[in-house]
């Protein structure tokens, strides 16, 4: 949006918001600690103390003051918080109060709407995880079988795998059961789905097996329990679910990628951030670069933050948690 445009909006929102901001900051994910009008330490960027900042909301504006930076309102607060850029702050209190002007139409729009309902549609086909189905007979293989599974994660009986032309086109070449995770934008609606290819309870002889149905998926998770104060981040599925495992289903998040796990949306209420890397030594260091990266911008943020790296040069997680339960299978 241009200058002219973002001052009318958020000369809107703001007579919108008034006596409103409590309301719209917890929605917002903002702890409701910092939100109780007693003195306490300070949550922007880091400021902290002990008892130097205060939510007051004194004017209908969601005033606090802060005795080391300063004082401020609602809008500030929730950027100083969360980390969001000036627009993304305005539209998200405009999605709460219900008042987002409609989406405008680019290029982009028509493909991405058809990528999320193509998305919705396979996700309805598929069912939940069940014991013996070739989502729960693969896991079961890598030591990541669960009693239940999260409900982020399905298997699909019969799904058609895709090759390219070259003309820039595709064509279907055959279709096999396939493990499903839905990849969640920061709004909690899915955007894309990560598909394991499967055939007898293992791989499917394909070239690719496991693949994102679309790009551009922007800092959106594969969650596989609901964010807390302390959320684990790694990268890859697999990843997750042994980490999941270990810790007894604690909330953990897989960002599907380096890339995008150097993008990923981490909510206001986390207070402390566990981040899984991939050992990459062998390579780029790519998982290194990518974990150290979201841990610097959440340290900013006055984040708790610790990065795990697994010791062997070329592994992850999930070739940490299986090599440990195959070493206790053999103890036993």
């Amino acid at each position: 949006m241009d200058r002219d445009e973002y001052e009318r909006r958020f000369r809107d929102m703001r007579e919108r918001a008034h006596g409103r901001w409590s309301e719209i900051l917890r929605q917002s994910g903002i702890d409701s600690k910092i939100l109780n009008r007693r003195n306490q330490p300070c949550p922007i960027n880091g400021c902290g103390g002990t008892d130097r900042f205060q939510y007051t909301d004194k004017f209908g504006e969601g005033n606090y003051i802060c005795r080391h930076c300063g004082a401020g309102g609602g809008f500030k607060l929730l950027r100083a918080v969360t980390g969001w850029s000036a627009g993304a702050a305005l539209r998200h209190i405009e999605r709460c109060l219900g008042t987002l002007p409609p989406r405008r139409l680019d290029q982009r729009a028509p493909q991405l709407d058809r990528m999320r309902a193509l998305a919705s549609r396979i996700w309805s086909e598929a069912m939940p995880i069940a014991p013996h189905d070739n989502a729960h007979r693969y896991l079961a293989g890598r030591k990541l079988d669960l009693e239940t599974y999260p409900e982020t994660l399905r298997c699909h009986p019969a799904l058609g795998y895709y090759e390219p032309t070259g003309d820039g086109r595709s064509r279907r070449v055959c279709a096999y059961p396939a493990l499903l995770a839905r990849i969640d934008d920061l709004a909690g609606e899915l955007v894309s789905l990560h598909r394991t290819y499967l055939d007898h309870g293992a791989k499917a002889p394909v070239p690719d097996p496991k693949k994102t149905l679309s790009g551009g998926i922007n800092g959106a998770a594969i969650r596989l329990a609901p964010a807390a104060e302390t959320l684990n981040v790694c990268e890859g599925l697999e990843n997750a679910l042994a980490i999941f495992k270990r810790g007894e289903r604690e909330a953990v998040w897989s960002g599907i990628s380096a890339g995008n796990l150097q993008r990923l949306w981490i909510p206001p209420c986390v207070r402390a951030l566990r981040i899984y890397a991939d050992n990459d030594a062998d390579g780029d260091f790519a998982g290194q670069l990518a974990a150290f990266a979201l841990a610097r911008a959440s340290r900013r943020r006055g984040m708790d933050v610790k990065v795990f790296v697994p010791n062997k040069a070329g592994s992850d997680w999930a070739d940490v948690w299986f090599a440990r339960s195959d070493h206790l299978i053999r103890v036993a």
